[in-house]
């Protein structure tokens, strides 16, 4: 069985259901393979959780760290972060998912999270962020806040399509007037910088 298959329906199965609703017989019927295989190659549930939100988040990640380009001014990485991140929100609604799954109270699985890519980025986030400070004038705002807003603002746009498609009915369906999600996020990249650099 292909690894990267039996990891992307463990991640989207944990992101839809939860952890604790997720079983392994489960996830082992809908990949067709037998209980068994799951438990030798990860023993554990938890092991399973574990090594499929590491392939996921890593795989996810590639696109917005481009961003993060010491060859431009840290203004222009910080343009290109939010549109990039913006776009990002488009095709990977099951993190944003598996973000609010956890991230309700707390447990050894947000821990994980927070530690091993949520504060590592937000570093990253809050040095670029002083950086384009001492340079130009930037509206405060904490690393945390921009980066709620655009995981649990843009993302969740796109990740409750169907509500939104719905609080949006006279919307252009097709034709010249039709918004492509790609316009919508660069819309929301455009509404986020122009409040950030109001300032």
């Amino acid at each position: 069985m292909d690894e990267a298959a039996l990891l992307r329906t463990a991640f989207t199965t944990f992101a839809t259901h939860g952890y604790e609703a997720a079983t392994m017989r489960a996830m082992a019927r809908d990949l067709g393979v037998s209980h068994n295989l799951l438990n030798v190659r990860f023993g554990k549930k938890s092991q399973l959780w574990k090594a499929a939100v590491d392939w996921r988040l890593a795989e996810a990640a590639r696109d917005v760290e481009i961003a993060f380009d010491p060859t431009r001014s840290p203004e222009d990485q910080l343009r290109d972060l939010v549109f990039r991140f913006c776009r990002w929100a488009i095709i990977n609604s099951d993190i944003v998912a598996i973000s609010q799954q956890e991230g309700r109270e707390p447990s050894w699985r947000l821990d994980y999270l927070t530690e091993r890519f949520t504060m590592p980025f937000q570093r990253r986030l809050q040095k670029l962020l002083e950086q384009v400070a001492s340079g130009t004038s930037l509206r405060p705002l904490s690393s945390s806040a921009l980066l709620a807003l655009l995981v649990h603002g843009v993302g969740s746009f796109f990740a409750l399509g169907p509500m939104h498609e719905r609080l949006l009915p006279d919307a252009p369906q097709e034709g010249a007037g039709r918004q492509t999600d790609e316009d919508r996020a660069d819309a929301m990249a455009e509404f986020l910088l122009a409040g950030l650099f109001s300032a």
